[in-house]
């Protein structure tokens, strides 16, 4: 086939077929809903299937004011709900998580029949890239993981001078290197390929797939001297240069970075060859945008970060903060932007700790559903320094209640005893 381009005809079938085939995986694709059949052996509604990341809204009917409670499926599939503690999430439909709360409530002996109502606010997302010869470049959210057709599908299909044979997953890889994949998407396409039910059986497999923060290059067939710019920036796309261009002036071009959103710090440059550069741009772009005087005053004594250049066939990546959860014991629970790792104290100072927080019991739990717990109590107060554990992306941090004394009550039972010892000696 000629790389310069599809036949017109050719094009339109294939797009034709590429729609089609984008409305069937969307029925089949279907992971996180289960179908419920009556006893009359009618189908009901699909029922949802809550993940880890699902925000949730749980409360108690009557108890709304100490039993209201907006909650995050931590990465080790459980939420923390007043009065019961941790309950298993992830997994259950919205009805079964309600009567696991119920059962538990009901097991206190404080709450008869308690009607648990839970509410999905806010369903996990999977920010996906696409980049190159495509129509609509940029970011794309899925509610799950996404196969590259349907990838390609959020990106508007591709130009018809997209070289598509030489298509690649960039996959990003929490701690190690990214793996990059050759996709031949032209191959893919084919309605021979199609129709030998391969697809069905391949397309679904980890080669395919894209999951949060993966990237999928499709590269033109036209070899311009261009590069491909995307994510937090305000005009993703292809842009032409007559040779390499620093980090800063790519970025420009894109209209620059989404203010408050994109994460300056780890900015991804994928270079023609499919080498990966990790970038930091932060203090670049803020002199760029400022009256302060860059740092590197001539050419000869550039401050790192101006070294770092764009080349003509390149893409540039500008991802969105990562967030990290702070639930528990604070003034503030929730999702916290983040650039990168922070400490256990830049965590407690965006929640802010509340007179309960029990500091020294603080648990940990990664991305990765390993679970950690740390004593912070002295580096609150200034007693040690040095601590090392930090937060990442996708962490979250949960801050248990201190248990207090109540001397007042404990006064009053006191001198009720004293009383009646008295009374009855």
């Amino acid at each position: 086939m000629d790389n310069s381009g599809f036949r017109t005809q050719e094009h339109l079938f294939t797009v034709l077929r590429l729609v089609f085939f984008s409305a069937f995986l969307a029925i089949i694709h279907s992971e996180c809903l289960t179908v419920n059949v009556a006893a009359d052996g009618m189908e009901t509604r699909p029922l949802y299937t809550i993940r880890t990341g699902d925000q949730l809204l749980i409360t108690v009917v009557g108890y709304e004011k100490e039993l209201t409670a907006l909650v995050v499926v931590r990465p080790d599939e459980m939420v923390t709900y007043p009065v019961v503690g941790d309950v298993k999430a992830a997994g259950l439909t919205i009805a079964q998580l309600s009567s696991a709360i119920g059962e538990k409530l009901s097991d206190l002996g404080y709450y008869e029949s308690p009607q648990v109502t839970v509410q999905l606010r806010q369903p996990r997302r999977e920010i996906i890239y696409v980049s190159g010869d495509v129509k609509d470049p940029g970011q794309k959210t899925f509610p799950r993981s996404a196969n590259v057709i349907e990838a390609l599908a959020a990106a508007g299909w591709f130009e018809e001078t997209a070289d598509l044979a030489n298509a690649r997953i960039i996959k990003k890889r929490k701690e190690a290197a990214p793996e990059i994949v050759p996709i031949d998407l032209e191959k893919l396409l084919k309605k021979e390929f199609m129709e030998q039910g391969v697809v069905s059986g391949e397309l679904f497999s980890d080669r395919f797939m894209l999951s949060d923060g993966d990237v999928l290059v499709v590269p033109s067939g036209i070899r311009e001297e261009r590069v491909n710019i995307i994510g937090r920036v305000y005009a993703s796309g292809q842009y032409q240069v007559k040779s390499e261009i620093s980090l800063v002036e790519a970025l420009a071009l894109a209209g620059g970075a989404v203010e408050g959103t994109a994460d300056l710090k780890h900015i991804r440059i994928i270079r023609a060859d499919d080498s990966v550069v990790i970038a930091d741009a932060t203090r670049a772009w803020a002199e760029k945008n400022s009256s302060v005087s860059p740092s590197h005053p001539d050419k000869d004594t550039p401050s790192p970060v101006y070294r770092v250049m764009v080349q003509p066939g390149d893409s540039v990546l500008v991802p969105e903060k990562g967030k990290v959860n702070i639930l528990g014991s604070v003034q503030n629970q929730g999702k916290f932007d983040v650039d990168g790792e922070i400490s256990i104290i830049e965590a407690l100072t965006l929640a802010g700790i509340d007179r309960d927080s029990n500091l020294k019991k603080l648990r940990i739990v990664r991305s990765t559903g390993e679970q950690v717990t740390v004593d912070a109590s002295k580096i609150w107060s200034q007693q040690v320094q040095g601590y090392d554990e930090r937060l990442a992306p996708g962490d979250t941090l949960i801050v248990p209640r201190s248990m207090r004394i109540n001397w007042g009550a404990v006064s009053t039972v006191v001198l009720t005893f004293s009383t009646l010892y008295a009374i009855f000696r």
